[in-house]
């Protein structure tokens, strides 16, 4: 007999919520097979056994449970099993971690149990119990406190600690005024709080400078045809393919003015369907076929509605691609992030009128393709050179087939 022990999945928190079994309460498991999905404050993880065994739970879907504490056992056989069942030891293991229950029984029904994520939204924003029981779900996980602060079911109306947009909007057209006594007071949610941590950090450390280029889409445009990929994808191919020529664009800063350099090109890509900015990473950008990028990228997207990233989606990012690429944007100068060196940015495809040798106006597709970098690592020059190399594998129909194939 073995203890499958819960993981330490991040640094951040103390536990997480076990959301469900995937395998049966005496089920054969062979090692490394998924048998449970867990919640932490970020991501959806799976569990594994780490050795084959039959399966015996000792907490059920929903607790909330400390990391490096046991959840189940893997015994070698299930007879090993049925006379564990049958011993003293058996009837001394809980089904749950001390202190950690499934929650009271009211006229509502129990308590849900609630991830951390969840937990810190309601209470920023003042969603009361029985709001989170009346959901119906035994695990509350921080997009259904979500659900309910979009819908403005929050406690606190304009007086309260967590204000929705809603309710602000509200305020503002009710004349409230900053200088009155009743003024209403809007609370940053934890998720912006955390942002404006990171934006304040990089604004204090880090002296950005700015470069941007004009890229023609024309043979970008006639290259594609009907083929299944878009212009995202073809960038973050042309991003990883300079990372040999400039590997300083990839790189971690460290101390006593060093640079980690990274191994292979890996570019996150920010996401933001509304439920909060994801910067999940596309890994070994450069040797991976274009289609391979067009799947990741679709599934970060769902993933981000759904708000269940797993843990390993934002790790080991070399160098950031932020987009703002929605429509008439045409330059957009994003922070640089504490541990990076760069972030490129893509604007909205756009029309401009340009002269023919002739003279003649005609119209062509373009777009406006930047990078903010850390002045202490990236010099001008640098930019400029980086930029153009970009510039040129979209403009040439030589160099999209290459990246592309």
């Amino acid at each position: 007999m073995r203890e499958l022990l819960l993981p330490k999945f991040n640094n951040n928190d103390e536990g997480c919520v076990l959301v469900g079994w995937t395998v049966d309460d005496g089920a054969a498991v062979s090692a490394d097979a998924v048998v449970a999905e867990v919640e932490t404050a970020k991501a959806l993880e799976e569990l594994v056994a780490d050795a084959d065994g039959v399966l015996h739970r000792l907490v059920e879907a929903g607790a909330h449970c400390a990391f490096g504490r046991p959840v189940g056992l893997l015994f070698d056989s299930r007879q090993e099993r049925d006379d564990y069942l049958a011993s003293p030891a058996a009837a001394a293991v809980t089904t749950a971690p001390e202190g950690q229950g499934q929650g009271e029984d009211h006229d509502g029904g129990p308590d849900p149990v609630l991830s951390d994520a969840a937990r810190t939204l309601a209470q920023d924003h003042g969603i009361r119990t029985e709001q989170l029981r009346a959901l119906g779900k035994r695990v509350v996980k921080a997009s259904d406190v979500q659900r309910l602060i979009d819908q403005g079911l929050t406690d606190q109306g304009l007086t309260g600690q967590g204000l929705t947009d809603q309710g602000a909007a509200a305020a503002v057209a009710a004349g409230a005024s900053a200088a009155s006594e009743d003024a209403a007071v809007v609370r940053l949610s934890a998720r912006q709080r955390a942002v404006a941590a990171v934006v304040s950090e990089a604004h204090r450390t880090i002296p950005a400078a700015f470069a941007a280029i004009a890229v023609d889409l024309t043979a970008f445009r006639a290259a594609r045809g009907g083929a299944p990929y878009g212009l995202v994808e073809l960038l973050v191919k042309a991003i990883a393919a300079r990372h040999a020529d400039f590997p300083l664009f990839f790189a971690t800063p460290g101390a006593d003015h060093t640079l980690t350099l990274a191994p292979t090109a890996n570019v996150g890509v920010t996401v933001d369907v509304g439920t909060g900015l994801f910067i999940p990473v596309l890994k070994d950008a450069a040797r991976r076929p274009i289609g391979d990028l067009t799947d990741d990228l679709m599934d970060f997207r769902v993933s981000a509605l759904r708000q269940n990233f797993r843990e390993d989606a934002f790790a080991d990012e070399a160098i950031t691609l932020s987009l703002h690429n929605e429509p008439d944007i045409i330059l957009a100068a994003p922070i640089v992030h504490p541990g990076r060196t760069c972030v490129v940015t893509l604007c909205a495809e756009r029309s401009e009128v340009a002269l023919a040798e002739d003279g003649t106006p005609f119209t062509r597709p373009v777009t406006t393709v930047a990078v903010a970098y850390d002045h202490r690592y990236l010099n001008g020059r640098d930019a400029v050179r980086f930029l153009t190399a970009v510039k040129q594998d979209l403009e040439t129909a030589d160099a999209i087939a290459r990246l592309a194939g």
